[in-house]
């Protein structure tokens, strides 16, 4: 039952994977088509993104009232209102469907990744990898259907198949057992918790827990930046034409899928804090080298070693954080999640500010100065984290 629910969780993060990228595969099309500006395409992205900041924090309360099952179900069913964008509704309608969408999609990822964490005793590093590599999968797929679809003049059936997938998948949600694992997903079970005090973090651990949501803080703006802005800079360094930049985020991504296929089996080998020191380090290498490359060739092999590197980095460092919490994984969850967000709405305008008043330059040093950061936050964190079992021996698990 563990390897069926593992594999509802992954096709739901393929959804997820596909409806955090659909705006932006589609938003050149969706503009023409409503006569309007990068600036109002700016202002759906915006929305999305808050969409899911919200989903990602409200994850605990629904979770707590409705069940974690109907918590993933109702996410999906409020994704596959994208379907009603195949219509081309009024503008307002569209930034509201995608508020809406973003919301879904926030809420199933939190909610996932909590129950993974929960139901997993074993090799959980390896089942929260298989979910990011089906989160990437999702995630270079939908440019390529988009494409595909946009050659023909059928763009707004992009949003028909997104709808469409995500009802499927919510009905299989709601038909499916787990066997042992339904009193943990249930509302029955989570009645019956009401009676036991609701945890919440001690003085002893909030220390811990503020560095590592700096760290995703940290991680959650490289990301964003690197996807978003690595074509302009290295347009900007190297001088090549917009449509070989644009496969810089290709290579990217490539590293990403195949470096998340390997990260669970590797950190489970090498325990967590090894291995997310390891891609740091090496992550941090990458940035280093990028200002000082001359050739674009090798801007591009970076690119993806970048990927690689980075590729585990938020599922191991979610598990390592949560194992060091015993008893808090919602919350934990909730709050990593959000600021993995939070991160990637802030490094990116940062980045954006650099470029247009510094040097290339400046902004590739400033991508280095974050990592060095996170690596500074993570060496601090271990230590706080080691001091934890004195606290609460019971429950801790040393990785």
């Amino acid at each position: 039952m563990i390897n069926r629910l593992i594999g509802m969780s992954c096709l739901s993060y393929i959804m997820t994977g596909v409806a955090l990228v659909i705006i932006g595969a589609l938003l050149p099309e969706l503009l023409a088509k409503y006569s309007l500006s990068y600036g109002d395409g700016g202002t759906l992205v915006f929305v999305q993104f808050i969409g899911v900041l919200v989903g990602v924090l409200s994850m605990p309360f629904v979770s707590r009232k409705l069940s974690r099952k109907t918590s993933v179900t109702l996410g999906l069913l409020l994704i596959s209102l994208e379907l009603f964008v195949t219509l081309l509704p009024p503008w307002p309608v569209v930034i509201a469907i995608t508020g809406i969408a973003g919301y879904g999609a926030g809420l199933v990822e939190a909610s996932i990744g909590t129950i993974i964490l929960l139901s997993v005793k074993r090799k959980v590093a390896i089942a929260m990898s298989k979910l990011e590599v089906t989160f990437g999968i999702g995630a270079l797929s939908m440019p390529f259907i988009a494409s595909f679809l946009i050659i023909r003049g059928w763009w707004t059936y992009s949003f028909l198949l997104l709808g469409i997938g995500c009802l499927l998948t919510a009905a299989l949600w709601m038909r499916l057992s787990f066997g042992e694992l339904d009193g943990m997903l249930s509302l029955r079970e989570r009645k019956d918790s009401v009676r036991a005090a609701r945890p919440v973090f001690s003085k002893q651990t909030f220390p811990f827990l503020a560095l590592c949501t700096l760290f995703f803080l940290g991680y959650g703006g490289s990301e964003v930046s690197v996807v978003h802005f690595f074509p302009s800079l290295f347009m900007e360094k190297w001088g090549i034409t917009s449509s070989l930049a644009a496969s810089v985020v290709t290579f990217y991504w490539v590293g990403m899928v195949i470096g998340r296929i390997f990260c669970g089996i590797l950190a489970e080998r090498f325990t967590y804090y090894r291995y997310l020191a390891f891609s740091t380090a090496g992550s941090l290498l990458v940035l280093l080298l990028l200002p000082i490359t001359s050739e674009a060739w090798a801007g591009f092999a970076l690119s993806f070693l970048l990927g690689l590197f980075m590729s585990g980095i938020f599922s191991i460092a979610l598990i390592f954080t949560n194992k060091a919490l015993p008893g808090m994984t919602e919350q934990t969850t909730s709050i990593l999640f959000a600021c993995s967000g939070l991160g990637g709405s802030l490094l990116p305008l940062a980045v954006g500010i650099t470029m247009d008043g510094f040097s290339v330059q400046t902004a590739f040093w400033l991508l280095f100065g974050v990592m060095s950061g996170m690596m500074l936050l993570l060496l601090m964190a271990k230590r706080r984290r080691d001091s934890l079992v004195h606290i609460h021996p019971i429950g801790y698990q040393r990785q």
